[in-house]
């Protein structure tokens, strides 16, 4: 234990933060190439986690007393972009309107959380449960939606359903992580770390998923 919280868990944490420029730099090269509407929205996805990371980075360099509020903004503005990938997906005009309905319903949870619940200097740790959740049904949707119209002959070519499998991997997981993160606190900083390792390495599996996915869309 002492030896991975010493030497692999800094390392670990390096890599999670720089892999965002994984989607990032795979997306501005193909941009040229592809640039559907959904192309775009998964980089304006990946700039997000890109400027996420630098502005915590940031924040920390300049001796700022708590940038926690990032959070507050970070996870609603994923989680818009997120479903506005998923809107274009699904033809259907209900289906359409239930994913606008479920977004304003987490918009509004979002605000509650930052401003009533829990404020902007604590983490967002009840809007962030409710988008993963979302976000979650949103993928299971699209599996179900594919399910049913038969179009999709190979699951493999269909950039949207590896980017699902890649979302409910990474939401669910970090759902669970985060859930325990608390607990493990409680315990010691070392089991807490252990809770922050599985987030990084889920960090670094979306990121890559996000760029074999827009490398996908391009081919």
């Amino acid at each position: 234990m002492e030896f991975f919280i010493q030497n692999i868990y800094p390392w670990l944490r390096q890599v999670s933060i720089y892999s965002t420029l994984i989607p990032f730099l795979i997306g501005l090269f193909l941009f040229r190439k592809h640039a559907s509407v959904f192309f775009k929205l998964l980089l304006l996805l990946a700039v997000l986690g890109v400027v996420g990371e630098a502005s915590q980075k940031i924040s920390i360099m300049i001796g700022t007393r708590n940038n926690l509020w990032m959070s507050h903004v970070y996870t609603p503005l994923a989680a818009g972009i997120i479903t506005a990938i998923y809107y274009h997906a699904f033809e259907n005009v209900r289906s359409k309107k239930l994913v606008l309905a479920g977004f304003a319903l987490l918009l509004m949870v979002s605000i509650f959380d930052a401003f009533g619940l829990e404020g902007l200097e604590k983490n967002n740790t009840f809007a962030r449960l409710a988008s993963n959740s979302f976000i979650i049904v949103l993928a299971i949707s699209y599996f179900y939606k594919i399910a049913n119209d038969m179009k999709t002959v190979y699951l493999d070519r269909d950039p949207l359903f590896l980017l699902s499998c890649t979302i409910l991997i990474y939401y669910a997981g970090t759902s669970m992580a985060s859930a325990l993160f608390n607990q493990a606190l409680e315990v010691s900083h070392d089991a807490a770390r252990i809770c922050l390792s599985v987030v990084f390495i889920l960090n670094i599996l979306f990121n890559a998923g996000q760029g074999f996915v827009l490398k996908r869309m391009a081919a």
